[in-house]
């Protein structure tokens, strides 16, 4: 019995050792996750990858990369199972590489290689310049634009984009992008002017691009108050009543009269396209030619008054003189004379149709050009008191304190005349002139022209300064109070432009602008344009009380100095 006690104790041993053994085995950490970081990448720059190992006895570990390209990275510093690890690396050559990582306990006991994430490779070339950005090339003050523009890049590698706005701003790079994909921002300006946009992009290396081609947005003062919609594109510049109705014509053969909230009061339909500009009485008549051949006066009401063929077509605006005559001339029939209530009280004759509006003085004389290149100056009788000869076609007068008599001729010259019908002065220009004269209170003469310029002479003839648009005037200036003018120009723009010529600002419409604005006693400017509008933006200062300020002189357009305001 003692002897089989005896006999127990060696299998009892064994037993407890082979227990221990097995409490002590150790068992190798987890293969680890498949390694992060970017899956595309420049050579020879630097690049951070992660990834984490866990151990089954939740003892520390390291991890090891293998890069793909023969190297591989020294173990890390140990770290709680688990744990996120991030090792760094940079690929001398160019290709597609397999990168895997690797665990090991504090045994040095070492896990499976993880899967491996493919990382390209490539050699470190600069993003493509961007096109110029897309966007909108007017915008409002203080107003948001958007812009858009896409990058590639020639290993189709993302991109970031950024904007320079012109104005010293930059905007933050955009998140990257897939190469090719559009990007938009957003900017607004604080200052009125035309700003340059332009976008440069960036690849994950800090690689740049060139900047982009410039997009240039013209910002501008909040300045439309209303547009009104006519049924066809307007040449007829503005007149405004003695009631405040604003009337314009319309290639739509009608004449509209809109109230100054912009809304309809009505419209009367002529016979034919409706060129030019209506003319108001101080009763309120509205005199208005058309392409049908008659001149129309119409009560406030809208309702016909009267009416009276003039010729094949009347291509002029009307006048009126201080005893209610109107003037006005066609192509045919020279220039004609109508009382205020349509008798017809003379006609002067001329071989070559009338080219210009009339324009007449406080003693009556009415000054007209034909196509023989004469000015005319007839009497209020209707007989001729002197004939002037200019080279070209005389397209516009406007008549100065003085008496002296401004002349823009088509072919040719700019030209001041005498009172005695002599010539006072000559400006060469080698372009036509169909802009009607304006004279600031200073006497300065401003004029537009064919060449894109507005010109501003001194009373002597010399130039004083020139302003360029972008397109050929047509557009005769309106000069307000302050000094500042008004001017349009077949590059769709309205511009007003400070006494000393440069741009205080510009509106954009949607159409060229060959028709004259006219400025309201609360400085409101209201002016047509091709687009088919009759637009009423917010200037600073009434229409300025000098010899001429505008087209046909005044609010009402009766082509009479002292006709009012």
């Amino acid at each position: 019995m003692i002897r089989d006690r005896a006999g127990l104790i060696p299998l009892l041993f064994a037993a407890l050792l082979v227990v221990g053994i097995s409490s002590c085995t150790n068992h190798p950490p987890d293969a680890p996750a498949v390694p992060t970081g970017p899956a595309y990448c420049f050579k020879d720059v630097t690049y951070t990858f992660s990834t984490n190992a866990t151990d089954p006895e939740d003892e520390s570990v390291a991890v090891r990369f293998d890069w793909g390209d023969s190297t591989m990275s020294d173990w890390s510093g140990w770290t709680t199972s688990g744990r996120t690890i991030e090792l760094t690396h940079a690929w001398s050559g160019t290709g597609t590489y397999e990168v895997r990582a690797q665990g090991r306990d504090q045994k040095l006991v070492e896990s499976e290689w993880s899967s491996g994430l493919a990382v390209r490779v490539a050699l470190h070339r600069a993003p493509d310049t961007p096109p110029a950005p897309s966007g909108p090339a007017t915008g409002i003050q203080d107003s948001s634009c958007t812009f858009s523009t896409v990058a590639s890049h020639p290993d189709s590698f993302t991109v970031a984009i950024r904007f320079a706005w012109g104005d010293g701003d930059t905007s933050d790079w955009s998140a990257f992008v897939a190469s090719g994909e559009s990007v938009r921002v957003n900017h607004a300006w604080s200052v009125p002017g035309t700003w340059t946009v332009t976008a440069q992009a960036k690849d994950t290396g800090n690689a740049l691009s060139q900047w982009s081609p410039p997009h240039d947005i013209t910002i501008q003062l909040d300045t439309l108050k209303w547009r009104f919609k006519t049924a066809g594109s307007i040449k007829s510049s503005p007149a405004i009543g003695p009631d405040g109705m604003l009337y314009v014509g319309s290639n739509d053969s009608c004449l509209y009269a809109v109230t100054q909230q912009c809304i309809l009061r009505w419209r009367f339909h002529t016979g034919g396209v409706v060129w030019v500009s209506p003319a108001v009485a101080i009763d309120g008549t509205v005199y208005i030619g058309s392409d049908d051949g008659y001149l129309y006066a119409l009560r406030p009401d809208g309702t016909l008054k009267w009416s009276q063929q003039v010729g094949a077509y009347v291509d002029q605006s009307p006048a009126i003189g201080s005893d209610g005559t109107v003037y006005v001339g066609s192509a045919d029939r020279g220039l004609c004379a109508f009382s205020s209530e349509g008798a017809s009280k003379w006609q002067y004759p001329t071989p070559w149709g009338i080219t210009c509006p009339p324009a007449v003085t406080t003693d009556g004389t009415i000054y007209v050009g034909t196509k023989d290149g004469f000015v005319h100056a007839v009497n209020p009788n209707g007989s001729a008191k002197w004939q002037c000869f200019v080279i070209g076609w005389p397209t516009s007068t406007a008549i100065a304190a003085d008496g002296t008599v401004y002349v823009g001729t088509r072919f040719s010259d700019f030209y001041a005349i005498n009172v005695d019908g002599t010539v006072k002065w000559q400006y060469p220009l080698s372009a036509d002139i169909r802009s009607e004269p304006a004279i600031g209170t200073d006497g300065t003469i401003y004029f537009g022209s064919q060449d894109d310029n507005l010109y501003a002479l001194n009373p002597n003839g010399t130039l004083r300064w020139q302003y360029q648009t972008d397109g050929p005037i047509w557009s005769t200036p309106a000069v307000a109070a302050d000094g500042t003018l008004y001017i349009g120009s077949d590059d769709n723009y309205l511009h007003a432009i400070s006494s000393d010529g440069t741009l205080k600002w510009k509106y954009s419409t949607g159409g060229s602008i060959e028709t004259c604005p006219t400025i309201g006693p609360d400085g409101i400017v209201y002016v047509s344009s091709y687009d088919s509008y009759l637009y009423a933006l917010r200037g600073a200062s009434p229409l300025a009380d000098s010899p001429w300020p505008k087209f046909q002189h005044d609010l009402r357009n009766t082509g009479r100095t002292g006709g009012g305001r």
